[in-house]
């Protein structure tokens, strides 16, 4: 991948931070489209995992069992959001923070992608 295409994915994933957010908030506090988000992210961290996973079982890469914090953060934010899409808990609070961490991830990339630059990020 490019240094461009990249820069511009995680500027797409900002916007679309920002829209939810102002979207929320206008809303009255709540609104679909905060879990439907945090659930895109937290399956596009699985996507990245899925890579990394198959490095571990067929590769023989190491890991170690912190490695999987981050998947397993993903695999509860996936929980929390579909069970707040499909009404069993609204759980507001977890969603926001959900989305609060999301956003200082989406932000770092950013400012990394934007202001450092590398021949080959992949």
């Amino acid at each position: 991948m490019t240094d461009l295409l990249v820069a511009t994915v995680a500027w797409i994933a900002l916007g679309l931070h920002i829209v939810v957010a102002a979207a929320t908030l206008r809303s009255g506090g709540w609104r679909p489209l905060l879990p439907l988000l945090n659930l895109t992210t937290a399956v596009c961290v699985l996507a990245y995992w899925a890579n990394q996973w198959y490095g571990y079982l067929f590769q023989g890469v190491t890991w170690y069992a912190s490695d999987q914090l981050v998947p397993l953060y993903a695999v509860l934010v996936c929980v929390i959001a579909v069970t707040s899409l499909s009404g069993r808990h609204r759980a507001v609070t977890i969603n926001w923070i959900a989305f609060a961490v999301d956003s200082v991830v989406v932000i770092g990339a950013v400012l990394f992608v934007t202001f450092f630059r590398m021949n080959a990020l992949f």
